[in-house]
């Protein structure tokens, strides 16, 4: 009787042991949960960014939730089912987990990287449009400079014949004037 507990236990033991790393067929599998995930907290992050009226979240997020479902051929009663069974097995979600992240960072690095690009046309874009506004000023100056130089000779031309007037009226003298002592 003695084997027959120590065998029983031994088989059992080895049992347990040889436990499978691959995942059951009726839940999402690894590399498929990976990309869910992905599209998933993408979908959180747009929502939770725009402006969140009653319900909003309800009503414009379910049908982007639906659409990456069907995206990956499976439904949320599935995807809940097989996040229960990751959650069971904490060494495959970490995996899953570090892809996602990595895949999440590698997004958000090319996005970056294109908003930089972006920034950079509309600075060079912005610096031209300055060059172009700050030569038009200048050409439209000199213009300007030559009519205020008329200007200035034409009213120099009339306080010039003020003030030759004014000597003129000085020097004649008037018949009935009596000098001041």
């Amino acid at each position: 009787m003695h084997k027959y507990i120590i065998l029983f236990f031994s088989v059992t033991l080895f049992w347990c042991g040889c436990k499978s790393d691959s995942v059951p067929g009726k839940f999402i599998q690894p590399d498929a949960m990976t990309g869910l995930l992905v599209q998933i907290h993408l979908i959180d992050g747009s929502l939770y960014n725009g402006t969140q009226a009653p319900d909003s979240l309800y009503k414009y997020g379910m049908g982007k939730y639906l659409d990456a479902f069907r995206k990956f051929h499976t439904d949320s009663a599935q995807f809940r089912k097989s996040m229960n069974y990751y959650s069971g097995e904490p060494d495959k979600l970490t995996a899953i987990y570090d892809k996602v992240d990595k895949q999440i960072k590698a997004l958000s690095d090319s996005l970056n990287a294109e908003q930089a690009k972006e920034r950079t046309r509309q600075l060079k874009k912005d610096s031209l449009k300055t060059d172009s506004t700050k030569k038009a000023n200048l050409l439209h100056k000199i213009p300007a400079q030559k009519a205020d130089s008329v200007k200035q000779a034409k009213t120099k031309k009339a306080m010039d014949a003020k003030i030759d007037s004014m000597k003129k009226i000085k020097h004649t003298t008037k018949p009935n004037a009596v000098p001041i002592k």
